[in-house]
């Protein structure tokens, strides 16, 4: 059952982009930049993620609520049964975007749903991604030095997937059109080859996915 739309996602950005207007407020008061450090930016955006996301499903579900305690569900769902993580990310400097989970919260729970919000770097460009029951299969285990931390395996979960905000594509099968196409207008042995290689590459690999932002 989704507890969760388009809408709601849109409202609870909203009130995300005015207290980031306000934190950024005070950070230019005391001389500090806030966008020096994106990652710690996020932090300190992840609690009123979870609390406004909480006061949009409150509308539909009034016993939802969002403790903020270490070892508490970032949202908790009663009525359905549901607990919801919730993640903030920016695009890493290489291009790529980092989701992520605790594998042993993870592994101790079983399952459970998790809300990627994806933004830029000026937080003014968003995407918001509902995966439904994840578990650890789900994801990669730890890498040494991950202090426990999972990178999720998005093409095992993304019939899972509902994009509530901006888009994720599968990147394979964008290639894979753009090499049948180059095939198909080939002209030269040379440009059949290299069609074909193109094709031969984006049909044995594993699928990748593109993120596209939305201006909320």
């Amino acid at each position: 059952m989704h507890y969760l739309n388009a809408q709601m996602a849109k409202n609870a950005i909203e009130k995300m982009k005015k207290f980031h207007h306000d934190l950024e407020s005070i950070h230019n008061s005391y001389g500090l930049d806030f966008f020096q450090d994106l990652g710690r930016r996020n932090i300190l955006m992840s609690r009123p993620q979870e609390v406004f996301f909480c006061q949009e499903i409150q509308k539909q579900f009034s016993t939802a609520i969002s403790d903020g305690r270490t070892g508490q569900p970032d949202i908790l769902v009663p009525e359905i049964n549901k607990e919801l993580e919730c993640k903030i990310t920016t695009k890493r400097k290489g291009g790529s975007w980092s989701f992520q989970a605790d594998y042993a919260t993870l592994e101790r729970k079983g399952s459970c749903d998790f809300l990627y919000v994806c933004c830029d770097e000026y937080f003014e460009n968003f995407a918001v991604f509902y995966f439904k029951d994840l578990t650890v299969s789900d994801f990669k285990p730890p890498a040494p030095g991950s202090r426990g931390k999972s990178r999720l395996l998005v093409r095992n979960c993304i019939e899972r997937c509902t994009p509530l905000v901006g888009k994720i594509e599968n990147r394979n099968e964008q290639f894979i059109l753009k090499a049948k196409a180059k095939l198909l207008a080939a002209e030269t042995l040379y440009e059949e080859k290299m069609a074909k290689k193109s094709l031969d590459y984006w049909q044995s690999n594993p699928a990748s996915y593109s993120i596209s932002l939305e201006k909320v």
